[in-house]
């Protein structure tokens, strides 16, 4: 049994804290590189134990709240990416990237820096036209989401390894303000709103230095510190509800690899962890990257780049011939073939 009532799970650079974003005392001022979160959006999404269905104002109020604690725990160089709606119109129309950054900027003290747009194209369902072809009263639906990008005192980042993973080809991509990859699918994560693991992965490699220590502060279904372990992260996580704090657990264990008998895996300098030191076939080097992205669609090219950003960091040597090892998988059943040319696992 862990000793601290509040920490429902520890083990190797993980911690989940069971606990109230706004009562928790877990967490010790300054002492967080970066935050990733999407907290409730307020449209009625039914939480096991949060109430998303309070009036705007109290929205408001809560957020702010919520945003003052995670000012108090980021490090000076510490930054902060606000994964929120651009608007809403449930139960009227309403700004809700421009009011949440406004309550940041200008009743806290974060800095803006940027704000990334998430092109998630999740509109194909939609019935609410308002007045239909006509100029009476339309509604626009926006299929995209913000990633609000904060610091809390200088943006260049001073603290840590100084050791970053990202590869030339994502660092050019990601760079782009418009990102453009599909939304998380409810039922296979077994939350009412997780996030793709494309989202905090882009946030902690653009963001982060390996070894930092990530914050997501409404944890959910784990996905923020899934993607802070894999990238050898310290990752801290805080969810009120006991049932997310398991499903977060299970994720952890099947997608990172987090290993519940051993109490630590050393990171190099590098930051690959092979602790076992299995001699890995240039198979299940590609099966087991498709594994770590199960939702994510994945073409020869995406696996070529890829590969040549890890041979530039020296995680591996070059792999030859990824397409014929790729189109091996898929024959073998081991990886799902969409189209010519197109993978997932």
């Amino acid at each position: 049994m862990l000793e601290n009532m509040h920490t429902y799970f520890e083990r190797d650079r993980i911690r989940i804290i069971r606990d109230d974003v706004l009562q928790t005392n877990e967490i010790k001022a300054n002492s967080i590189d970066l935050i990733v979160t999407s907290p409730p959006y307020n449209v009625g999404i039914d939480y096991n134990s949060t109430d998303d269905k309070i009036s705007y104002e109290q929205y408001k109020t809560f957020s702010k709240n919520w945003m003052v604690r995670c000012y108090e725990w980021l490090k000076e160089d510490g930054r902060f990416c606000l994964n929120i709606p651009l608007d809403k119109n449930k139960d009227g129309h309403r700004s809700v990237g421009a009011d949440l950054t406004s309550i940041a900027t200008r009743d806290l003290k974060f800095k803006y820096h940027t704000t990334i747009v998430w092109n998630e194209g999740n509109i194909s369902r939609r019935t609410a036209w308002g007045s239909w072809k006509s100029a009476s009263a339309p509604h626009i639906i926006c299929p995209v989401e913000l990633i609000v990008v904060l610091y809390k005192g200088e943006w260049k980042k001073t603290s840590g390894s100084q050791i970053s993973d990202i590869s030339k080809e994502h660092f050019l991509d990601w760079t782009n303000g418009l990102w453009t990859f599909n939304g998380e699918k409810k039922k296979r994560i077994g939350h009412p709103a997780p996030f793709p693991r494309m989202l905090p992965l882009r946030c902690i490699q653009l963001f982060s230095y390996i070894g930092d220590t990530v914050l997501d502060p409404f944890m959910g279904s784990g996905t923020t510190l899934v993607e802070t372990y894999i990238n050898n992260r310290d990752g801290i996580g805080i969810e009120i509800d006991p049932q997310y704090c398991e499903i977060a657990v299970q994720r952890l264990v099947k997608e990172a690899h987090l290993d519940l008998k051993n109490p630590k895996k050393p990171i190099t300098p590098s930051g690959k962890i092979n602790p076992h030191n299995k001699r890995f076939t240039q198979s299940d080097i590609i099966l087991q990257h498709l594994k770590d992205y199960p939702s994510i669609e994945m073409s020869y090219t995406d696996i070529r780049e890829w590969l040549n950003g890890e041979v530039e960091k020296g995680i591996f040597e070059n792999i030859k011939h990824p397409e014929k090892l790729m189109r091996t998988l898929a024959k073998e059943g081991k990886i799902t073939r969409l189209e010519s040319g197109l993978f997932r696992y």
